[in-house]
């Protein structure tokens, strides 16, 4: 027994009801993707692929192997058929059951001989894979009371494998979701060392928290893959009742809450990684104790209400989010902590970068790591986001201000007067831009490459792929120095509340621009959960077309805008 912790006690001084009639949103949503996923499977059971869900592979015929994480898609299709649900015209369904279990069984049949797999390239043998599947197949396994010595092989097989290898780089959400599926799997076989081995993990996760609460995702702080750690661990505790993780959770949510909109969206291009993810079920699992957990799932259904949420609709992302939803329904909170959270109306979160006002509904996030990458929200006004500077030079080639760096020169002065507001300022170099696609070539000779010496050199692939792809940096000698000053502005939302002077220089004399902008929602590094459609992301561009000439005249110009 593990004793109730002071965060427990504390929220049971006094809660709130919270409203009933939002809580089948959760389920609407989860519930119009299943009819995706049953056309997703391949159903028939004389083919080799029965129970894929990679309809690239099994059906197109694009793909040349299975990617592992569209298996994921196994635990909704489990849960919709072991569930009695309102409007759930699947529940007890034995052929949803039979297309569940053959999904699993792909994914045991379609890994490696050691357990590993393939998500992005053949021989790649990804965590990142093998995690969302290795949880979303074990939980799947566990809803349909499952007795199979051949699965229970392949789950002891994939655990042992992600005992014994790392990934390059630091990702929390992916070493959470290996906690996870690793106690999923301690569950099922009864072993206390997949037990111990969750417990590894999950203490390397913590390990991985800063002081301000965020998990660090590739150097930084990324508040929609922060919610995938946050389910994840929310889920061990109550599994666990590990009350050491109280504490963590309370600081990894409060820091959160920081980022949820007035119009009731989610995080964005500010993050480290620019995602706009939102996982419920693990702030539904800590409402009750947590105002910070609640006020996010609430946003979060009112964004399903009102259409503001992230869409990832996409045949690779769409099947993340169904089964959580169903979990945040089932186990959706009825009450919360009465007081409201309080928190500073401004904060700048030098570990992470970024700068955060809340006032009333005015709401301002600006991005010191990522060069002044900012949303703004304000009163009556139409969400302003700025993905930062993109220049064309006279030879074509590329250039933005987004690309995360948390070693770039920041200059942070806090409000001291109505008379002399907040203000920061950051400046650096804006860096090329590959925009790289595949190419027949390209991909030939990658393939060949893993299916001969690639196999054996997992570690360094993935490296050089991440350094051209995700972490690379090459410096262009184009500097933005970027100045906010966080106006107190009415609270009517009439004059302006943020002023933004950018001020651009061309460092080197053979330097040239051709065109340049400010985005709203490009992303320059590839990752895998950005550029899904949100309402925000149909704001113009700002045309800087008028200060080219002057520019490339007077090697530096300046920007002003009042918004």
């Amino acid at each position: 027994m593990h004793p109730r912790s002071a965060w427990h006690e504390k929220a049971e001084g006094g809660s709130a009801a919270r409203d009933p009639a939002f809580r089948g949103l959760y389920l609407s949503a989860a519930l119009a993707e299943i009819p995706r996923l049953l056309g997703a499977v391949d159903r028939n059971p004389y083919r080799a692929t029965y129970g894929c869900l990679d309809r690239q592979y099994w059906h197109y015929r694009t793909s040349s192997f299975p990617s592992e994480m569209y298996q994921e898609g196994v635990l909704p299709l489990a849960l919709v058929c072991a569930t009695r649900l309102p409007e759930n015209r699947w529940y007890g369904n034995a052929r949803v059951r039979e297309l569940a279990v053959a999904g699993i069984r792909f994914a045991a049949r379609a890994s490696h001989a050691d357990g590993s797999c393939d998500d992005y390239y053949p021989f790649e043998r990804a965590l990142g894979a093998a995690v969302f599947s290795l949880q979303a197949t074990a939980r799947a396994y566990q809803l349909l009371e499952m007795d199979d010595p051949d699965l229970v092989a392949w789950f002891r097989l994939r655990a042992d494998w992600l005992i014994a290898h790392e990934e390059s780089g630091r990702l929390s959400n992916h070493q959470a979701l290996a906690a996870l599926g690793l106690l999923r799997v301690a569950q099922i076989t009864g072993s206390e060392r997949y037990r111990d081995a969750a417990e590894a993990r999950t203490e390397r996760v913590l390990g991985w928290q800063s002081e301000e609460g965020w998990f660090e995702e590739y150097g930084g702080a990324d508040p929609g893959y922060q919610t995938v750690t946050i389910d994840c661990l929310a889920k061990i505790r109550r599994i666990t009742a590990d009350q050491r993780l109280d504490e963590p959770l309370r600081r990894a949510v409060d820091f959160t809450r920081l980022f949820l909109h007035p119009d009731h969206s989610y995080a964005g291009e500010y993050g480290s990684r620019g995602t706009y993810h939102f996982y419920p079920h693990g702030m539904e699992l800590l409402a009750a104790q947590s105002g910070s957990a609640a006020d996010l799932a609430d946003g979060f259904l009112k964004s399903l209400r009102t259409g503001t949420q992230a869409h990832f609709s996409d045949d690779r992302m769409f099947a993340h989010r169904p089964a959580n939803l169903i979990e945040a329904y089932l186990d959706w909170s009825p009450v919360r902590p009465a007081d409201p959270e309080e928190t500073e109306p401004t904060r700048y979160l030098r570990g992470a970068g970024l700068l955060v006002r809340r006032e009333g509904r005015r709401h301002t996030v600006i991005s010191a790591a990522r060069g002044g990458v900012f949303k703004h929200f304000t009163p009556g006004r139409a969400p302003v986001t700025d993905a930062g500077l993109i220049v064309q030079t006279v030879d074509g080639r590329v250039a933005v201000s987004q690309w995360h760096d948390p070693a770039r020169h920041v200059d942070f002065r806090p409000a001291e007067s109505k008379q002399a507001p907040a203000c920061l300022s950051v400046s650096g170099p804006l860096d090329w831009a590959r925009f790289e696609t595949a190419t027949p070539l390209k991909q030939a000779l990658l393939h060949l490459g893993m299916c001969s010496v690639g196999r054996f050199l997992r570690t360094l692939v993935r490296r050089l792929l991440q350094e051209r792809l995700i972490t690379g940096r090459r410096a262009c000698p184009i500097r933005l120095t970027r100045a906010f000053e966080l106006l107190p502005g009415p609270e009517s939302g009439d004059g302006p509340s943020l002023r933004v002077r950018d001020t651009i220089e061309l460092t080197s004399p053979k330097i040239r621009v051709r065109r340049m902008a400010f985005g709203t929602d490009h992303q320059a590094a590839y990752v895998a959960a950005s550029g899904v459609y949100q309402p925000s992301v149909l704001a113009p561009w700002v045309d800087l077309a008028p200060y080219v000439d002057e520019l490339n005249a007077r090697r530096r110009v300046t920007v002003l805008r009042e918004l």
